[in-house]
């Protein structure tokens, strides 16, 4: 009888318990992989005025279902605050909302039924499969910060640091760092208005603003500005290779017209691969 190789066999035990636990979402994927899981739905309404509602410490992240009065615009009215706890409607608009987060323990969600020992073998699962990838890229030139297709803030995040565009010229909010201040790139100078960081939700943050794709416009052309952080799909992005996408819609962040000139406009636009749209640091 054939022996059977002890490194085989591991691998498909690891495998196996990989496949009970479920698929694990690409980082590319629209909806944010740390929003958790389903927990309730929540109405709220405007009758023309600021309304708001208490969010429970287990939210993470928040998304309208369905609008059901007035004109529903994120950041315009409707919008939610993670750090105090709240979401809010205002100027008419009247919606349901789906809550995500951390289920607990006999919470009706879509994943309250998982039990304890198959997040236990999950995490065994994950792990294993990590060190074995370790083991076998050893050789691997990790040296190139660029050519590692970064998927989300999960990954070593990035310093408080200049990102780097067409010419050498630096990412840069125009003017002082503001509600409103533009997006452009400029030459570098190290002031705090070209210093970005990742939080760990995918935000770049720059003086405790994020960069923000302006009233969440989905179109090619979208501003491109800082605003106060609100947990917004058009607050986050991803990286791919030099590109740095926006997990509102995939779409890249674009020196405007490929002029790499002082204080030209950065917006958003469909990747092209083009040198306006690659960024190092």
């Amino acid at each position: 009888m054939a022996r059977k190789h002890p490194l085989r066999s591991f691998i498909c035990s690891v495998s196996a318990v990989a496949l009970v636990v479920g698929p694990v979402r690409p980082g590319w994927a629209a909806e944010p992989a740390d929003r958790g899981v389903e927990l309730r739905t929540v109405e709220l309404r405007s009758s023309g005025r600021y309304e708001s509602l208490r969010l429970e410490a287990d939210v993470r992240d928040v998304e309208l279902d369905r609008q059901l009065s007035g004109a529903c615009r994120f950041n315009r009215s409707w919008g939610f605050d993670l750090d105090n706890r709240e979401l809010w409607v205002n100027s008419g608009c009247s919606a349901r909302f789906r809550l995500y987060g951390d289920a607990v323990q006999g919470e009706e969600g879509k994943d309250s039924s998982i039990s304890t020992g198959a997040v236990v073998a999950g995490v065994a699962a994950i792990a294993a499969i990590a060190l074995l990838a370790s083991k076998s890229g050893k050789d691997k030139d990790s040296s190139n910060n660029n050519n590692d297709d970064w998927q989300g803030p999960d990954r070593p995040q990035w310093g408080g640091g200049q990102i780097r565009g067409m010419s050498g010229l630096c990412l840069d909010l125009s003017g002082r760092v503001e509600q409103g201040s533009e997006a452009i790139v400029f030459n570098c100078h190290g002031g705090n208005n070209q210093r970005f960081s990742w939080s760990s939700r995918g935000e770049l943050r720059v003086d405790g603003l994020c960069l923000d794709v302006a009233e969440g416009n989905r179109e090619d052309g979208a501003r491109v500005i800082a605003w106060p952080c609100n947990g917004g799909a058009n607050q986050r992005w991803n990286r791919q290779g030099s590109e740095i996408r926006s997990r509102m819609n995939g779409k890249c962040l674009d020196i405007k017209e490929r002029r790499a000139q002082a204080g030209q406009p950065v917006q958003l636009w469909r990747c092209t691969g083009g040198s306006n749209q690659r960024w190092s640091w």
